[in-house]
């Protein structure tokens, strides 16, 4: 595939996108890390929806994806602040940052 044809690929506006938002560098490129890839988002998600977090094995369970992808996403969540870790024996718990930008400025959906 060249070039050209990446540029050309267009995506329908995600629904947290508000209207007003013109041109993509209006966007978040953090933001975009959390949800640009499905699985990501999917774990945000499930994050999300768990109360006291959930260890690598809960999520591997939960999602469906291998214990190494998830790893990796959830290093690629901490980066832009949009998970926290807790050290829970020998696992770490891994939690939403409801406060982050990505969750209250730019209000990703989860």
């Amino acid at each position: 595939m060249s070039d050209k044809s990446i540029e050309s690929i267009t995506y329908p506006r995600p629904k947290w996108v508000k209207a007003s938002v013109t041109s993509e560098e209006e966007l978040c490129p953090d933001c975009f890390k959390v949800v640009g890839v499905k699985s990501r988002y999917t774990i945000v998600c499930a994050l999300g929806k768990s109360v006291d977090g959930l260890t690598v094995t809960e999520l591997t369970e939960k999602v469906g994806l291998r214990q190494p992808t998830i790893t990796h996403h959830l290093n690629i969540l901490r980066g832009v602040d949009a998970v926290s870790t807790v050290r829970q024996g020998r696992e770490k718990l891994y939690s939403l940052n409801r406060n982050a930008h990505c969750f209250e400025e730019c209000q990703i959906p989860y």
